[in-house]
């Protein structure tokens, strides 16, 4: 067993058997009630260090319902953080559209509350740092929590390891697009509010309609990730929302569209 899930294993006194976490992790398990992740070099460990003092400093200010721990073996690193039970937004509205919309009444619902969580979050100095929907949780009891902070970014952190440069290009604001084709890799590009605004009405127009959110191409066949960048920071390719939507919502259409304007001074806040 690797060294450092052995240290974690015996640190939490977990018994039962990890496993990993997807069949694409080698990294990352579950085991008992704790979602453990391990880094064998110094380089791999400061994101992972970064994300467990920010779910501390999140449960200290009672923005999140469990902090995260952390241990050494040499100059590798483990950290574990409580299971937290729940769907993730992109598998809860796949199950949606299989069923149809008889779910269709709980989404805006959903939609509202993590639009005023984020509100919470960013009234606090916050900023997630990679809003999609996979990192999205839809709770049991129908409540939102976001999930995986490494690239929290918050005044008490240290700064982030490396320049931040985005998180998943898909839900990508436009004014950050812009930037991260006009700046090289290694220039910090400044989030803000309003761009991860457009990020969370971004992820629901995704997982709503199972389609990317702001462009109809994909990286592959001639087209690369700078031109994908380009589509979303000009909504040039972006196919209407009446025309993506598996069924109609005046609410939460009118929802994503505030959220997901081009232009941030003019995009609703969404809560």
């Amino acid at each position: 067993m690797d060294p450092l899930l052995a240290a974690a294993l015996d640190a939490l006194g977990i018994a039962d058997r990890p496993r990993p976490l997807t069949a694409h992790h080698t990294n990352a398990w579950r085991a008992g009630q704790w979602r453990i992740k391990t880094a064998e070099s110094p380089a791999e460990a400061v994101p992972l260090h970064h994300e467990a003092r920010a779910l501390t400093l999140l449960r200290e200010q009672g923005l999140y319902p469990v902090s995260g721990t952390y241990g050494r073996v040499g100059a590798g690193l483990w950290t574990a953080v409580e299971w937290r039970p729940g769907v993730t937004l992109w598998r809860w509205c796949a199950s949606a559209r299989r069923g149809g919309p008889g779910r269709a009444h709980h989404l805006p619902v959903l939609a509202h509350r993590a639009f005023a969580g984020l509100a919470r979050l960013h009234a606090a100095g916050w900023h997630h740092g990679d809003i999609q929907p996979m990192n999205i949780l839809v709770t049991p009891g129908g409540e939102i929590e976001f999930i995986d902070h490494d690239l929290a970014q918050h005044p008490d952190l240290l700064p982030l390891p490396v320049p931040y440069r985005g998180g998943m290009d898909l839900t990508t604001a436009p004014e950050i697009a812009r930037r991260l084709l006009d700046t090289g890799p290694g220039e910090h590009v400044e989030l803000s509010d309003a761009a991860e605004v457009y990020s969370l009405g971004a992820s629901f127009r995704a997982a709503w309609t199972g389609r990317p959110p702001a462009t109809d191409r994909q990286v592959g066949n001639g087209v690369g990730a700078a031109d994908i960048l380009e589509d979303i920071a000009t909504g040039r390719r972006r196919t209407p929302l009446a025309d993506a939507r598996p069924w109609a919502d005046p609410d939460l259409e009118s929802l994503i569209e505030a959220t997901m304007s081009l232009d941030p001074t003019r995009r609703a806040k969404g809560a």
